[in-house]
């Protein structure tokens, strides 16, 4: 019964959110401002698809803040995604960019409330979780345009193209988030570096050949990594090994 009352009321919270944010919508429909928002954005971003879309990606993350997921979408879908599909962007794929966008506000200074939460249950201070959560959470900022660069992540093409997409996409996303995350492929920082802009160049290059040669290349630096802590004697300290605190100190 106890379980029956908090759901109900988390959904009549959810519900008073959803009916501020439709309320919003209505007036941004009434006034003309969402036309108007949109209209400027791609005025000020012109041709730029990737101008547009990083001012698209701002305001979402603005818009997004402090509101529930359905809510968020409900508001970005209806003032932002207009000014992608204006510059040629398929709908599907428009919604998509926005949607993730407006989400991603929960790890977002300064509401981030996700981040709030955290920190409250770890009990620290919440912006170096922020920051923290923003610099691990780096490549999920960079999905949205990879669905840009590569239709075909949302099912756009033929089965090749979706093979080949997703595969460029999963190997960007763990170069990516292995370089921000200052992971030791080879025990030196500066080769983990060049070696990992090395299979972002190659992930973002279109082709089969550039595919395969940022497959094999990560794989191989996975593989050197796996030798390293093999080879790294664990000496045990406080909880971490001795290879978790070179990369830290990295």
């Amino acid at each position: 019964m106890a379980g029956l009352v908090d759901a109900g009321k988390g959904m009549v919270i959810i519900g008073v959110l959803l009916a501020g944010a439709q309320i919003l919508v209505a007036m941004i429909g009434m006034t003309g401002i969402g036309v108007t928002l949109a209209s400027l954005i791609v005025t000020v971003g012109g041709e730029s698809l990737f101008l547009v879309a990083f001012i698209v990606g701002g305001v979402c993350l603005i818009l997004g803040m402090g509101i529930p997921t359905t809510a968020a979408y409900v508001l970005v879908a209806s003032v932002l995604a207009p000014a992608l599909t204006t510059i040629g962007v398929e709908p599907l794929i428009a919604h998509l960019f926005v949607f993730y966008f407006a989400t991603l506000s929960v790890i977002t200074p300064p509401v981030c409330i996700a981040v709030f939460v955290a920190s409250g249950i770890a009990d620290t201070n919440w912006l170096p979780a922020a920051v923290e959560s923003v610099r691990l959470a780096a490549a999920i900022y960079v999905i949205p345009f990879l669905l840009l660069i590569y239709p075909a992540l949302a099912g756009f093409g033929s089965a090749l193209d979706i093979v080949l997409a997703s595969c460029q996409g999963v190997v960007f996303v763990v170069a990516f988030a292995a370089l921000m995350s200052r992971v030791a492929m080879t025990g030196k920082r500066v080769i983990d570096v060049l070696a990992l802009i090395a299979v972002i160049g190659l992930a973002l290059t279109p082709g089969w050949l550039t595919t395969l040669a940022a497959l094999a290349l990560i794989i191989g630096l996975f593989i050197r990594r796996r030798a390293l802590l093999d080879d790294e004697p664990v000496s045990v300290s406080g909880g971490h090994s001795s290879i978790q605190a070179k990369e830290t100190q990295l």
